[in-house]
């Protein structure tokens, strides 16, 4: 009986929910795309009349060819007030201001009532990075993506938070799983419930939030920490995740982790010692140490030896790109750790030289047009010294990236890459359910379940962990799916 009864006020708000967003010039469907402890989030479409009033999404929409967005509905009558005051805000300030990029979700409008909020979003069809390395994973029969593949999407995700930074965002939960991909292939970084502005380069903050697989080891100490270098380790995270299938440090527990990570990464898998010396320089433990956003951006494995005119353009414009940085000579080169990313290149529209270039001719790929577009006076410029330099091409052959091939007798063991679970810390909305997405398996009380589980019985805990982490026989498929809440940590400062 009590079911029935929810079913039918379930449904109540439903048609509600359709008549409010009609009202606006949107039709709602019954499509849910995911689900949160505050919010839910269907397929809906703009109408006609609505895209002939906002400029905003009628622009962008008109470049998909298609009317279908995200609607994200939340119930402000029912979150908490210290939800609704601070962190909705936070989102949506996040949202407006880092309109307009190619990766960052965008947000087209906003309406209220007094019962709930309703953003109107991009929708990304194709799921998040997550399930992208996981279904590539199976297709290939081999952990992770191919490192062509992994650096054209690491290059957008780069670009993401560039933007973010540069307009003074710090995300502080970057993740694969707030990586989405749109129906074009192109990465879109979603999820800013922890984000957080600041005015100062270097102020510091101390809100202990994000999941513990990806979270700077100074979070993790319950230190001060800059928000942009927090995120940078969070970068090095997921370029490790895209090209091994897994995650570099592999414990639940904040203070367990500490541990994990002083213990030094290992690479179980061949990978370019490039795509190796990127992953190092991002992972080190002390913030100082990281490399910056213009570093990675410049960096040997982000621009292969066929962008060698993009190389020359960064150096007249006062940039020094370098090819392989050793975590001392990054500490130096770190003097100003977030310094000048507002001349962070465009990455997407970076120039390639062919392979069959002779006598020192450049001849440019219909990428390499849009670069020359861009910089025509210093393209030319750099074309010509090119052309005049005669050690040119020997010093561009020496930075060729040299993949390592696959090993056909001995494949290594296919590990799903798990969900991590967010940080112990449980107030002040310890008592919520967790984000799960729809026609997931796995019980939306499973995260707070198994940390009591873990307090009574840890054999048993232990075992439950294992089953999901490693996809066992029934625990993979419902667990690959989980999602945790956004808004089960501390307050933000």
């Amino acid at each position: 009986m009590k079911s029935f009864s929810k079913r039918e006020a379930d449904r109540r708000t439903f048609l509600e929910q359709v008549r409010e967003s009609k009202e606006n010039g949107y039709l709602l469907s019954s499509k849910k795309i995911g689900s949160g402890a505050f919010s839910k989030v269907y397929l809906g479409y703009a109408t006609q009349e609505k895209m002939m009033q906002n400029y905003k999404l009628a622009s962008d929409l008109r470049s998909k060819r298609h009317s279908m967005v995200a609607i994200k509905i939340i119930s402000t009558a029912e979150a908490p007030v210290e939800y609704t005051k601070k962190f909705l805000p936070r989102e949506i300030y996040s949202l407006n201001v880092t309109y307009k990029h190619l990766n960052v979700i965008q947000l087209y409008e906003m309406y209220r009532n007094s019962k709930r909020t309703y953003l109107v979003l991009e929708l990304a069809s194709r799921g998040d990075l997550l399930e992208h390395i996981n279904a590539t994973s199976d297709r290939r029969e081999l952990p992770g993506l191919e490192e062509e593949e992994a650096r054209r999407l690491f290059r957008q995700i780069v670009s993401a938070v560039a933007h973010c930074h540069n307009v003074g965002i710090v995300h502080r939960d970057l993740k694969c799983e707030n990586i989405l991909l749109d129906e074009r292939g192109f990465i879109k970084l979603t999820d800013f419930g922890f984000a957080n502005r600041y005015s100062l380069k270097n102020s510091l903050m101390n809100t202990f939030c994000g999941s513990v697989a990806y979270t700077a080891p100074e979070i993790l100490m319950s230190k001060k920490y800059n928000g942009e270098l927090a995120d940078l380790w969070s970068l090095g995270v997921i370029l490790y995740a895209m090209v091994t299938g897994k995650l570099p440090f592999k414990e639940r527990q904040p203070h367990k982790m500490i541990h994990v990570i002083k213990q030094g990464l290992a690479f179980r898998q061949p990978i370019s010692p490039e795509c190796q010396n990127l992953i190092e320089g991002l992972l080190q433990l002390k913030p100082a140490a990281r490399l910056g956003l213009q570093q990675v951006a410049t960096h040997r494995w982000m621009l292969p030896a066929t962008s060698a005119i993009f190389h020359r353009v960064m150096s007249s414009m006062g940039v020094h790109p370098e090819c392989n940085l050793s975590p001392e000579k990054s500490q130096a080169a770190q003097a100003e750790p977030l310094g000048a990313t507002s001349q962070l290149p465009d990455l997407e529209s970076s120039a390639k030289v062919s392979e069959g270039a002779k006598e020192g001719q450049v001849r440019p790929t219909p990428r390499a047009a849009s670069a020359t577009g861009a910089f025509p006076a210093r393209a030319a410029k750099a074309a010509a010294e090119k052309k005049s330099s005669p050690d040119g091409a020997a010093g561009a052959a020496n930075c060729i990236l040299q993949l390592p091939s696959p090993r056909k007798t001995e494949r290594p063991p296919r590990l799903s890459l798990y969900r991590p679970s967010l940080l112990s810390s449980l107030q002040p909305f310890h008592h919520l359910p967790n984000f799960r997405k729809p026609g997931s398996g796995f019980s939306t009380s499973a995260y707070v379940s198994s940390k009591r589980l873990a307090d009574k019985v840890p054999a048993r805990a232990a075992a439950l962990g294992a089953g999901g982490g490693s996809g066992g026989a029934g625990g993979s498929a419902s667990l690959s799916k989980q999602v945790h809440s956004l808004y089960t940590m501390t307050p933000c400062p």
